[in-house]
Formats: C-alpha cells, structure tokens, sequence
C-alpha cells in the first residue's frame, strides 16, 4: 500500500483532536484552544513515526515520549503523569478499537510502530465512527458526573485570604453561575452570619474589593459587594482568584452558597 504523508498527518490530527478532547472532559482540565491545536499537530506529526526503522524497546520509547509530549502540550506539567496515562489508554484503546473494526471489515490498512494507516475512504468511515463514539463516551461522562455531584451538593469550604482559612457550610446550587466581570471567576455568596466571622469587611481591604452585578428570572437586575479570595477549596477541589460576595440575608442550614463550577470537576477528578 501506498503510505501518502497528508492523509497520515490529517488522520492521526484529527484522532489526537479526538483524544485531546476526551481526555480534557474526563479529567475535567479542558486546555485552550492554542494548546488544543498544538497538541493534535503533534499528534499528527507523531504519525510519521511509522516510517522510523526501530524495533523492540526503542519502539516503546519513541511512542512513550510522543505521547507524553502531546499530553504536555495540551495540558501543562501539572499532574503529567495522570494526564499522560489517560491519554495514552485512550489511544491504545482506540487503536484496538480500530484494528478490531479493520478486521471486521476486511479494510486494507498499514500498522507499523503503533500507527495504524488506511486509505481515505476507509478513513472517512472511520471517522463517523469516531465523533459517534465521542458523542457516546461524553454523554456518558456527563451523566456519571451529575451522579457524582447530586452526591456532593454539601459540605464543608474553606475560603482562604490574605493568607489566612476561615471554614463555613457550604451547598452548591447549580444555578448559582454568577462569575467576576473582567476575570469571569467564579462567584460564591456569604450570607450574613458568615460574613459577621469575618475579622473585616469587604471594603476594608481596597485592592481585594469588587462589584459584582446580577441579575434573574423574576428577580430585579442589582450587584452585590464582593473580595477576591487567595483560594477556595471545596471537596478537595480547588479554584485560586475566586470571589466572595457579601449576601444580606441568612440561608438555611449554611453559610455559603457555591458557584456551579464545584460540581462540574471531570469524572478522574478525584483519582
């Protein structure tokens, strides 16, 4: 068979697309679209590997490094080794999948390297294959999430500032999406015996302070006075540069109520 440059480069892009996106949804750190970008032309580079005369070990190393390499380019240093070995369990994955659909169908194709080659028209269908198996896989990802937060809709948060934790109950309300303007962080409201243990006010530390405008169905358009915390953690989750705002009345039973994206962590945010 012969092996066109364009059509492995354009494959193997659009498969890393693919995986890049998985594996952002499932560990719940979706990168930026430039960093989702470089990440698939690496991927798409990394195809190339097939026309290397390696054998053995050296093999396993080479695919090891271009996977750890997409995966660095797509989502940072941080947690590097969990980000690289979901991603490459998806790719083995699929690529079994793949091959296990070649044989099925008979489809002439080319494996050398741990990269899998085939003309464009199996490629297409290939493809369809794919987005339908991604669609599946993140509907799939979406419903065991909202499993996971109906099950964590209480609990104790920690809000750090100026160096210092102050601890309070906490409920998440999914309806709660209210972000800070120019940052767009995540806002958090502190009802009114919340905020009278706190040791100041939101207008006594100038640099910390915002007005955070809002609005809702039924509700009159207003703002509320808010301070930007160092972090706040909430079932070990973490989000640094969040906002409190300094809510007037007293909910029941907590003290704080959640922005929505404490309980939109990926599905191995915890693993």
């Amino acid at each position: 068979m012969v092996i066109y440059g364009e059509y492995l480069f354009i494959e193997n892009f659009i498969a890393g697309l693919l995986l890049i996106l998985l594996t952002g949804k499932l560990t719940g750190r979706m990168p930026a679209k430039m960093r989702i970008l470089l990440a698939a032309v690496l991927c798409g580079l990394s195809g190339f590997i097939i026309f290397l005369p390696l054998n053995g070990g050296w093999s396993a190393v080479l695919r090891l490094l271009a996977g750890t390499l997409c995966a660095a380019a797509a989502f940072g240093l941080r947690e590097i080794v969990k980000t690289t070995g979901l991603f490459l369990a998806l790719t083995f994955l699929s690529g079994g999948a793949v091959m296990a659909l070649l044989l099925w169908r008979q489809q002439p194709a080319v494996s050398h390297q741990g990269i899998i080659y085939m003309d464009a028209v199996t490629y297409f269908r290939l493809l369809c294959f794919g987005i339908l198996a991604f669609g599946l896989t993140y509907w799939f990802v979406k419903l065991v999430r909202r499993r996971k937060a109906e099950m964590n809709m209480k609990g104790r948060v920690c809000l750090i500032i100026d160096g210092k934790s102050y601890f309070f109950e906490a409920f998440v309300d999914s309806g709660n999406c209210l972000r800070e303007p120019v940052t767009g962080k995540p806002v958090v409201l502190l009802d009114i015996r919340g905020a009278s243990r706190l040791p100041f006010g939101a207008k006594d530390m100038p640099s910390r302070y915002r007005i955070i405008p809002y609005h809702g169905v039924g509700v009159e358009a207003g703002s509320l006075e808010a301070l930007r915390t160092d972090e706040i953690i909430f079932e070990d989750r973490k989000t640094e540069g969040a906002y409190i705002a300094f809510y007037k009345g007293r909910f029941e039973g907590f003290e704080v109520l959640m922005n929505r994206d404490f309980l939109e962590g990926g599905l191995l945010k915890d693993v």
